[in-house]
């Protein structure tokens, strides 16, 4: 839904809807998008890496093995499958994905003291105070940008509304890359907070927390009502922060705001799943949705490449679609992917990435086809 929004990184025109109607709906998704989604669900794809290093690193060590030298080599591999990913879509995530785990190897054997206050140091902002507090004392690197925001979007948009295929993708693997990077170690310093995340999941797998769900249940509901408070509280505090414009601090005090209003967005989500999956029909209502996900990695490059399809020039350039009508284009075709999932995996073991991601793993092809 959200790169659906963001037209999977094609921005948008400011052509008016056909329809009075849909304007309407524009508005009231992009509000249910902003305040419910955005931002949320990224903590939860983090977290759920950091839990499945845990669950290979630790059904690796009760054979007695040490997996941390196969896991390097799976994360070359998933970044050379991120860097292919990347040519096409210039939002992919893969490679943040594959750099960050690397750290995350060497803090395997940490303990849990350590982990936490790394944790959060990246939370609350620590890596990008030492940014901000930069760009202070050196105003002057600010002089160096000749170009504005404004400016840069607009070139890009005529790449990405009138390039070519191959433009798009040299376009992609340098300009792109390079202002990925940016936006997750510099300016933005999403990448910080990803591995906040990726650190929480490997602590929830060390505590066992999945496995012993039937004994935290309670805490979970009682801290989910807490969460809410405290989220409606920090909305109400956001708007009387001091002005960011200008000021280093009030810039830095936004970090981690946004990132505790996310986090416990985030977790109000994951109580609400553990709610409706403890119920048995629900279980089995839902059973399509396991199959979507035991094949997330095909399912996320196949979705963004349609997308990018769909919505950019050299494809279909539907770019000016509204919020509402983009977001329904999706979701109908997502709906095709559970469904063809859950048909695949009936008579496969894996999905088509996951299996050439397992079999580089191992430098062995795995078996594919359920005897």
């Amino acid at each position: 839904m959200t790169h659906a929004l963001q037209h999977f990184g094609a921005f948008t025109s400011t052509a008016p809807p056909p329809l009075p109607w849909i304007g309407t709906m524009d508005s009231i998704l992009s509000w249910i998008l902003q305040y419910f989604i955005m931002g949320k669900f990224f903590i939860i794809f983090s977290f759920l890496f950091g839990l499945s290093f845990f669950i290979q690193m630790d059904n690796a060590a009760k054979k007695g093995i040490d997996f941390r030298g196969r896991f390097f080599w799976r994360l070359i591999i998933l970044f050379i499958i991120g860097l292919i990913h990347s040519a096409l879509f210039r939002n992919d995530i893969l490679i943040i994905y594959a750099l960050l785990g690397v750290p995350l190897i060497f803090m395997y054997k940490l303990s849990n003291k350590w982990l936490i206050a790394i944790s959060i140091f990246f939370l609350l902002g620590g890596a990008q105070l030492s940014n901000i507090v930069y760009k202070s004392i050196a105003p002057e690197i600010l002089s160096t940008i000749t170009e504005t925001m404004t400016e840069r979007r607009g070139r890009w948009q005529e790449i990405f509304f009138n390039g070519s295929i191959l433009t798009n993708i040299q376009h992609n693997l340098s300009e792109q890359l390079h202002f990925k990077f940016n936006f997750q170690f510099g300016e933005y310093g999403r990448g910080y907070m990803t591995m906040g995340f990726f650190i929480l999941g490997l602590l929830a797998g060390r505590l066992r927390l999945f496995e012993k769900l039937e004994k935290y249940k309670n805490q979970i509901y009682r801290l989910a009502w807490m969460a809410l408070g405290a989220v409606i509280l920090l909305y109400i505090i956001k708007p009387i922060l001091p002005a960011q414009h200008g000021n280093p601090i009030a810039e830095w005090l936004v970090i981690p705001l946004d990132n505790l209003i996310n986090l416990l967005a985030a977790y109000l989500w994951l109580a609400v799943i553990i709610v409706i999956y403890s119920k048995e029909t629900m279980q089995k209502k839902l059973s399509k949705l396991e199959s979507y996900g035991r094949m997330g990695l095909t399912n996320y490059m196949v979705q963004s490449i349609l997308g990018v399809f769909i919505f950019y020039g050299y494809g279909f350039g539907l770019y000016d679609l509204g919020i509402f009508l983009s977001v329904m284009i999706c979701l109908g075709y997502t709906m095709l992917q559970i469904q063809l999932s859950h048909m695949w995996l009936q008579k496969f073991r894996y999905g088509p990435i996951e299996w050439l991601w397992r079999s580089g793993t191992y430098l062995k092809w795995q078996k594919l086809i359920k005897s």
